[in-house]
């Protein structure tokens, strides 16, 4: 079914708060044809799928996806941790642009007013759907999407029994101020003898097709994301999946170091391996104790059992595309929020500014590809995924939206199109926060260490990728003063150094707590409302759910801050408490 929409002057931009004035009014049209948006997120996913060389990933779907689209071999992620990342590809903003540079802070909380790539294509009548994690859990940002977002019903448990009596058997023998003492998950492996839609992605993959079928009998074009949660650890897949794959053939290394000369600081220290039970001691790659060859295989073939289960979800998902007849006007998106180290480095996760983190998985499909099948080698960052959007289906790109169009990509593989990709990380050591940029050209790998409060330089890293792909020698001191002048400059004209500040926006007051007060919440909206309250450094804390037609009453102070967010998107408020006791109405505007 091939939707009509007529774009009229009534549509227009929205003003953003903080970021200037919007670039684009909607202009009176002839009707238009408005592709929908089959937008695929992966969590944690390499580029080490069939389609990008690696012989050992069963990855068949996403192989035919690139075999019809185009694959980016080169591109690159903002932050190789989730909750930027994800923030700045869906604003179309960079991390310090928006503010957000670390897991905990909601870019809400940073620009209350953003406007988000879903929200911006809904002003042109798309309808926004999301499943899964699309924006970093649990903050869905419900604003962004026409519906709200659907629960998913209760799954059976994947760890064997006994598994909690094992948890807490190791948090008793933990010392007393171990963070995990609250904080043990499960084992960092399961392989139950489950079904495909007995598991989290399964499941919400069957929802997403029913979502994805109702969609194309309507009468409007859609955007429908759908966030898979795998490879992301805990490695949970179907045993199906396990016997997929040959762990005996797989490219174990278990031999790697951390670069030399290169700051400790840019290195992360696989700390996130740690929360599971069965690797609270997991080694660090300053150590010398390493994991052993079998300990590493099990680890790797885990995560390739995983990559293989979201192929086939994702698979089912494109065949349920084809049985709707919109495929040929549907654009499909596939990309992974950043890259992991499965060994890379002497380390396992991301959380770093080299290649292995930063590089993702990025491809391309449907109306507006020109040579399909044929893969580009120019580099791309996920922060073009907006304009870019923008330009195959016709809408203006918005002035906040700082990444730049593919397009050019999309019509020709060959095309020369941007000269850099960017990315940065910010680490807190010993008592310093620092933050480090990091420029890739066609040829280069140069960071620059700053001082995160002042943007002082600390450190340079520079690596030659015709010489050194892996990435182990920091060559700074033996560079050409010319080349690092040249990269230096490059590097400066899209991130200048300046002083950086880590709270956000929206956050209490730090000397909050003098005098306790109460405030009190009345929900007449019609569904429910999510009461967050805010912290000193602008984190949201454990948030709290009324539901429609109820009240409640919090203990707070003078100079806290409350955010509030209706499920469907309808209301995003803020509110302070005050004194004496005041109790805030929420109703429809």
């Amino acid at each position: 079914m091939v939707r009509w929409q007529s774009v009229v002057a009534s549509i227009v931009c929205v003003g953003l708060s903080g970021l200037g004035p919007a670039s684009v009014q909607a202009q009176e049209t002839p009707a238009v044809v408005r592709p929908n948006i089959l937008f695929i997120a992966v969590d944690d996913l390499r580029p080490n799928l069939g389609c990008y060389g690696d012989a050992h990933a069963v990855s068949p779907n996403i192989d035919r996806l690139a075999a019809r689209g185009r694959l980016f071999e080169r591109a690159y992620c903002q932050v190789a941790v989730c909750n930027p990342s994800r923030a700045s590809l869906m604003t179309g903003q960079r991390p310090d642009s928006l503010g957000v540079w670390t897991l905990p802070i909601h870019f809400r909380e940073a620009q209350p007013d953003g406007v988000t790539l879903p929200q911006w294509l809904r002003q042109y009548d798309y309808v926004a759907i999301s499943h899964g994690k699309i924006f970093h859990n649990p903050t869905p940002d419900p604003q962004s999407w026409s519906e709200t977002i659907r629960p998913l019903g209760g799954l059976p448990p994947f760890y064997p029994d006994g598994t909690r009596e094992r948890i807490a058997e190791v948090q008793a023998a933990l010392p007393a101020n171990d963070w995990r003492k609250n904080n043990l998950r499960g084992p960092i492996t399961a392989a139950p003898d489950l079904p495909d839609n007995q598991l989290l992605d399964g499941a919400r993959t069957d929802m997403a097709i029913e979502d994805l079928h109702r969609l194309a009998s309507g009468d409007q074009p859609f955007f429908l994301a759908m966030g898979y949660i795998r490879p992301h650890l805990a490695w949970i897949a179907p045993r199906q999946y396990w016997d997929r794959i040959d762990p005996s053939s797989l490219p174990v290394l278990i031999d790697q170091q951390v670069p030399q000369g290169a700051p400790h600081y840019a290195m992360s220290s696989s700390y996130e391996l740690s929360h599971y039970v069965d690797q609270i001691d997991f080694p660090t790659p300053w150590e010398d104790r390493r994991l052993t060859d079998a300990e590493a295989r099990h680890l790797m073939h885990a995560y390739y059992a995983c990559v293989a289960y979201v192929d086939a979800q994702i698979g089912r998902l494109l065949e349920a595309l084809e049985e709707t007849g919109e495929a040929d006007n549907t654009i499909v998106v596939l990309w992974s929020d950043h890259g992991w180290k499965l060994g890379e480095h002497n380390g396992w996760g991301k959380m770093t500014n080299y290649e292995i983190d930063t590089r993702v998985p990025l491809i391309l499909a449907g109306p507006g590809i020109e040579q399909p099948g044929e893969s580009t080698h120019e580099l791309a960052e996920l922060v073009d995924l907006f304009p870019t959007l923008c330009d195959l289906v016709g809408i203006g790109t918005p002035e906040f939206a700082q990444g730049e169009s593919l397009v050019e990509s999309l019509r020709d593989p060959h095309a020369e199109t941007q000269a850099a990709a960017f990315s940065q990380y910010y680490r807190q050591e010993d008592g310093q926060e620092v933050m480090g940029y990091a420029i890739r050209t066609d040829r280069y790998r140069f960071v620059e260490w700053r001082d995160f409060s002042t943007g002082d330089v600390l450190t340079r890293e520079l690596y030659d990728h015709d010489v050194d792909p892996s990435e182990s020698i920091n060559a700074i001191d033996a560079a050409e003063p010319e080349l690092v002048e040249s990269l230096t400059n490059e590097l400066l004209a899209s991130h200048p150094r300046r002083a950086l500040v880590m709270t956000p926006a929206v956050h209490s007051d730090e000397a909050a707590g003098r005098w306790p007060t109460a405030i009190g919440f009345e929900n007449q909206l019609s569904v429910p409302v999510d009461v967050y309250p805010i912290t000193p450094r602008g984190n949201r804390g454990r948030g709290r759910t009324l539901a429609a037609g109820e009240s409640m009453s919090v203990n707070a102070r003078i100079g806290g801050v409350f955010v509030v967010e209706a499920q469907d998107g309808s209301l995003h408020e803020i509110h302070s408490p005050a004194y004496p006791p005041r109790t805030v109405v929420l109703a429809p505007r």
